[in-house]
């Protein structure tokens, strides 16, 4: 499914052993080794909820801290083993916490709302090192006294002439589904925008990840263009809870379809957004959902861009990796067994109902979603006589790396989109 195992491998040889609880392997992640070897501290669930475990290699018992429905992870120990450091992952933000390894005792710190990553103590272990961003702060180096509670910036990548007031801070806010179901989502509002302004609807990959409140340059310059932006964290998402994270399981272009144009009928409800100008547009997992929801709502689009998307879940399937397929069959179904399923979910065998005009980005040696199912789907939207753009950068793969290509990528982007919502 989508749990994580972790195996101790003696490194001269012997048995290897999986972290478990009577004679059961435990979802067991981010392990760390304590100071003087003898425990693993991991991230894991236990009933339902997440919690941080700790190992004893000697005995082989686990004992529970710091449980609730925060997702816990990146974990460290302080130098003298008595105290653990790691992120919390709440509702598109985290937190520091430093945990008491004896008692579970714990305290939390942030700077302000956004996300903490990798934190770290100090050799003496009265204070941590961490990095952290946010829609105001490009990410940083930051420091955090233990002794008073205070974080200070080290580095500072922001350019000096701009200033944490020239960026959009993001509201949480809460949606009902079709179904009626509370979606999570980030709200970003133009400053100055028409009464009814365009937006759009850009949705995340994973599909078990989500959309934070963090530093994006692309959703900054959206908005500033007088754009609002909604980004959900559609059934799928991590960061809500374990429920919530698997309620797509084998419904994978269904419910998380459902959600995200949900999404688009709030914006127009609620007046936030001009109903005949609300685009959509997300990467991977984000660029299929973008895809299945063209096909299966064309109605609420005026513009969709599908960044390294896939299309067919038959090809997807079959041209992927071996852990890949592992995990379709742990989340989907087989391919033989769910054939219905796979067509039915399988944006490309409807084409023929797409009435908005697409822009699919791809790299040519992606082999988590093939560039040969959007040239495919270019060249079956061309000959229906529909407005398809595809732009397919030859050295890249799934995750663009070079700079050059990500900013010419986002801004080609940008331009489809300008191109459907801006009178």
């Amino acid at each position: 499914g989508q749990d994580y195992w972790t195996t101790i491998v003696p490194a001269e040889g012997g048995e290897p052993r999986t972290i478990g609880s009577a004679g059961e392997p435990l979802p067991a992640g981010d392990a760390c080794w304590s100071p003087d070897s003898a425990r693993v501290a991991f991230a894991g669930h236990r009933d339902g909820r997440f919690a941080i475990g700790i190992y004893e290699l000697a005995s082989g018992e686990v004992c529970w801290l710091a449980e609730g429905d925060e997702e816990k992870g990146q974990l460290g120990w302080s130098p003298d083993g008595r105290r653990l450091v790691g992120v919390l992952n709440y509702d598109a933000l985290t937190e520091l916490a430093v945990i008491d390894a004896g008692s579970g005792a714990m305290a939390r710190y942030r700077v302000e709302p956004g996300v903490h990553y990798q934190p770290r103590f100090t050799p003496d272990g009265q204070q941590v090192l961490f990095a952290f961003d946010n829609p105001r702060y490009p990410t940083d180096l930051w420091r955090l006294s233990l002794a008073d509670g205070v974080c200070t910036q080290l580095t500072r990548s922001l350019p000096a002439d701009w200033t944490q007031g020239d960026f959009v801070m993001p509201e949480r806010v809460r949606y009902p589904s079709l179904d009626g179901e509370p979606v999570p989502a980030l709200l970003y509002r133009p400053r100055e925008a028409e009464p009814l302004p365009p937006a759009v609807v850009v949705i995340h990959g994973g599909p078990t990840w989500l959309t934070q409140v963090t530093w994006d340059p692309l959703l900054q310059h959206i908005v500033s263009r007088g754009w609002a932006v909604l980004a959900p964290n559609y059934r799928g998402s991590t960061g809500y809870g374990l429920a919530w994270q698997w309620a797509n399981r084998f419904d994978l272009g269904g419910v998380d379809t459902r959600d995200v144009v949900a999404g688009a009928d709030y914006l127009a409800r609620e007046g936030l957004a001009d109903p005949a100008r609300i685009a959509v547009s997300g990467v991977s997992h984000g660029g299929y959902l973008t895809m299945t929801c063209l096909t299966q709502y064309p109605d609420r689009w005026v513009a969709g861009a599908a960044v390294v998307p896939f299309l067919n879940w038959f090809t997807g399937h079959a041209n992927s990796r071996e852990d890949l397929q592992h995990w379709d069959l742990e989340n989907f179904g087989d391919p033989e067994r769910d054939r219905d399923l796979y067509y039915e979910r399988s944006p490309y065998f409807f084409l023929d109902r797409v009435t908005a005009p697409v822009q699919m980005i791809c790299g040519a040696h992606d082999v988590r979603c093939p560039a040969s199912e959007s040239i495919a789907a270019r060249d079956a939207l061309i000959a229906q006589g529909k407005e398809c753009e595809l732009i397919l950068y030859e050295d890249e793969g799934h995750g663009f790396l070079k700079t050059e290509n990500v900013v010419d990528a986002k801004k080609r982007r940008v331009d489809f989109l300008a191109r459907f919502l801006e009178p």
